[in-house]
């Protein structure tokens, strides 16, 4: 069976761009839980913005910019939300794919790895 699901990625940047600690990476199964996650995320970071990074931000969370991006997941393409604060880049991205997923009856079992010894070659 094939499903669609959706790959949220959230990464923190300084201004020279390197990713700052690892980025957050989860599948949802629907357009509308990964745009209230990102919301969740934006409405966080919110307050420690300048006055005008919070309105953009609060702007992005309760108006146009959440619903033109789940309309756009629901169409299949990406989207997202990024925003600086004192020198560091936040980027929200949110991408559709096809998840494939086989009932658990016609899956293999796993089969246990067991290390074998390494030869020992002679030294001459």
């Amino acid at each position: 069976m094939i499903r669609r699901a959706f790959w949220c990625e959230h990464t923190a940047s300084k201004g020279d761009l390197k990713i700052k600690g690892r980025p957050e990476r989860e599948i949802v199964s629907t357009p509308g839980e990964a745009i209230r996650k990102i919301r969740m995320n934006v409405r966080r970071l919110a307050p420690t913005l300048p006055s005008f990074g919070q309105e953009r931000a609060l702007n992005w969370t309760d108006s146009g910019g959440c619903l033109q991006a789940t309309g756009a997941l629901h169409r299949g393409e990406p989207c997202g939300f990024s925003i600086s604060s004192h020198g560091t880049w936040y980027e929200w991205t949110v991408r559709s794919f096809d998840q494939f997923l086989a009932p658990a009856e016609l899956l293999l079992p796993l089969v246990p790895v067991h290390s074998a010894p390494r030869p020992r070659y002679a030294s001459h």
